[in-house]
């Protein structure tokens, strides 16, 4: 298989998104999808590695314990991660595990924002409240064309990190 360039990866990824949602019946905000597109670019470059490289139960003890100041971006990192996670590189038993966290981190999220700011964003709502359709989207672009040979081989790079994360049971206190 050779690799094709990409002019313009930004909108390679909105149209795998939008294809996958329509077809998975996933309806969200444009504000929602844009924040999919984004995480899949991210992946795509320099910043997938921090996505996947971290125990997220770390990160998440991490985030919980921040300043104010940083717990908003902090939380979201840690839905991000777990998003990522569980619709790029995860299947069977992982991904309950993922999504629990990664909905809990993104509902954080969204509370943090509140308070900040008086509203939440619209993305950070619908990744916490449907954290696995999202999931599910993102499944369904990375099996797609060469993607599914890519996450495959990234699958396989990361597995020892990912088995030997830690998982810790916890309790949604928010």
């Amino acid at each position: 298989m050779a690799i094709e360039p990409c002019a313009d990866l930004r909108g390679f990824f909105r149209m795998m998104v939008r294809g996958a949602m329509e077809r998975r019946r996933v309806g969200a905000e444009a504000e929602t999808a844009e924040y999919v597109t984004d995480l899949l670019v991210a992946c795509a470059g320099t910043d997938g590695a921090a996505l996947v490289d971290r125990p997220l139960v770390w990160m998440l003890d991490e985030a919980m314990t921040s300043a104010d100041a940083v717990k908003l971006h902090a939380l979201c990192s840690v839905g991000d991660a777990a998003l990522a996670r569980s619709g790029l590189f995860t299947a069977g038993d992982d991904r309950a595990y993922f999504e629990e966290v990664g909905a809990f981190a993104y509902r954080g999220a969204a509370a943090e924002a509140e308070r900040a700011a008086g509203e939440a964003p619209v993305a950070l709502v619908e990744l916490g409240d449907r954290f696995p359709s999202f999931a599910e989207v993102l499944s369904e672009v990375a099996e797609s064309s060469a993607l599914g040979d890519v996450t495959r081989a990234l699958v396989k790079r990361h597995a020892a990190a990912r088995a030997a994360q830690p998982k810790r049971a916890f309790k949604s206190s928010m």
